[in-house]
């Protein structure tokens, strides 16, 4: 199984806690994503509510059934529309991808 990490800082910080830009929008293209995209075994996305100076706000957790399953993900269109929600409102992106058995 791989997973793939992603974490996010946003240009307004204050939007973590009280209110996420798009937010409504970003959820449904999760939901559409979940069904719709092969290989895909597991997708979540969290809303930091802490306070902490060095902290993300915004996190993408997934898993794959393969490192192929991850690319064709990578090109996925509901995951370019996912991309061009969150793009504009981020300052900060963090990726991780790995593999557990």
């Amino acid at each position: 199984m791989v997973k793939h990490l992603v974490m996010w800082r946003l240009r307004e910080r204050k939007r973590a806690s009280a209110g996420l830009e798009n937010e409504l929008q970003i959820r449904q293209t999760i939901d559409a994503m979940r069904s719709g995209i092969g290989g895909l075994k597991a997708l979540e996305i969290g809303v930091n509510k802490g306070a902490a100076s060095d902290s993300a706000d915004l996190v993408l957790y997934s898993e794959f059934d393969s490192w192929e399953a991850l690319q064709a993900y990578e090109m996925h269109p509901l995951h370019e529309a996912l991309k061009n929600l969150i793009g504009p409102l981020r300052t900060e992106r963090r990726v991780v991808d790995y593999e557990t058995s």
